[in-house]
């Protein structure tokens, strides 16, 4: 096995880029009608993109995960502020580690059902759409003690449709033989 198998995209400059380029926009388009309306309407859509928008979305647009030798690490977004932290300061982003023998069980979610390990050549997942907020949702979920982490897979099924479900054969494979 290769040191690391990751899913999903790594958080990058690119949602505080894009707020400031539309607030812009709009401040522009502000500035048509007068000055006040042009600032207005740029820290308008300035506040709706960086506080609304990218943390409600920010698990599927980058949920990057990655399975290591000793465990799985992700970005730590339990929080509106740890996405918000995620947002403004990327490259300072904070992961959570799963140690390999904290997980009891796993299983493949996509749409409305749920596989198994051994059930993975019958999952046939949906075309994934652009927009986060259609997304259907295609995971991994892990069971743990006292909870559970969902580990999102829509991103590679999105930009990667032929190679995700051999990635993640790997990846079963690779955590059947870790925590059985």
């Amino acid at each position: 096995m290769l040191d690391t198998i990751e899913f999903g995209k790594r958080i990058n400059h690119r949602p505080i880029i894009v707020s400031f380029l539309v607030s812009f926009l709009a401040g522009v388009l502000g500035l048509t009608a007068d000055i006040k309306t042009g600032i207005l309407s740029f820290l308008i859509v300035l506040f709706l993109l960086l506080c609304v928008y990218f943390p409600i979305y920010l698990p599927k647009l980058f949920g990057h995960w990655q399975l290591e030798k000793h465990g799985i690490s992700y970005y730590k977004m339990t929080t509106y502020w740890d996405k918000l932290k995620l947002i403004i300061i990327p490259n300072q982003a904070d992961f959570q580690f799963i140690s390999y023998s904290q997980v009891k069980s796993f299983s493949i979610n996509e749409e409305n059902q749920q596989f198994q390990s051994e059930d993975i050549l019958k999952i046939n997942p949906a075309k994934q759409s652009i927009f986060p907020w259609l997304r259907k949702p295609f995971f991994l979920k892990l069971n743990m003690n006292q909870t559970n982490a969902k580990l999102d897979l829509s991103f590679d099924q999105l930009h990667d449709p032929q190679h995700t479900m051999y990635r993640l054969n790997n990846a079963i494979q690779f955590l059947n033989t870790k925590i059985n």
